[in-house]
């Protein structure tokens, strides 16, 4: 009875984990929709990077603009898939480990801009510390699964 009731204890911790680690990966597509949303609708030259509505295109300003808009529908792409693997978070250990992978360069691409240009505003340095720190959730989901 007592070995019962202790896998009956360790099965309801890892649903608990489980539940936890859904929720992030939940915010954390909504918010990777959301922002590729604003970058595909409004591009690089918008009121959030700090341009007027009738600023002037220049050339770097326009492969800047296709830049983002493309990276923006990477993203709109990795939000999608994170949204998919959520209720099957067990079963999906290689595609949540690529996406890790995706975020920790991301990461790096941050910190390097953080290093050698500046810091736009304090919270891309806790983006940049959440990006890197990404691929622990695959030792999570580890966890979850063992």
């Amino acid at each position: 009875m007592k070995k019962d009731n202790i896998a009956y204890n360790n099965l309801k911790k890892k649903n608990i984990s489980k539940r936890i680690m859904q929720v992030i990966l939940g915010l954390t597509s909504i918010l990777s929709i959301y922002t590729a949303y604003l970058g595909i609708a409004y591009g690089a030259v918008n009121w959030y990077y700090g341009f007027a509505d009738s600023q002037e295109y220049s050339e770097g300003l326009l492969m800047l603009d296709s830049n983002l808009r493309f990276y923006s529908g990477l993203w709109l792409g990795i939000g999608i898939v994170l949204l998919w693997i959520i209720p099957r978070i067990e079963h999906e250990k290689t595609i949540l480990r690529v996406i890790a992978i995706f975020f920790f360069l991301g990461g790096i691409g941050r910190l390097i801009s953080i290093l050698t240009c500046g810091m736009p505003s304090s919270v891309y340095f806790i983006y940049a510390l959440l990006e890197l720190s990404f691929p622990l959730l695959t030792l999570w989901q580890k966890r979850i699964l063992n």
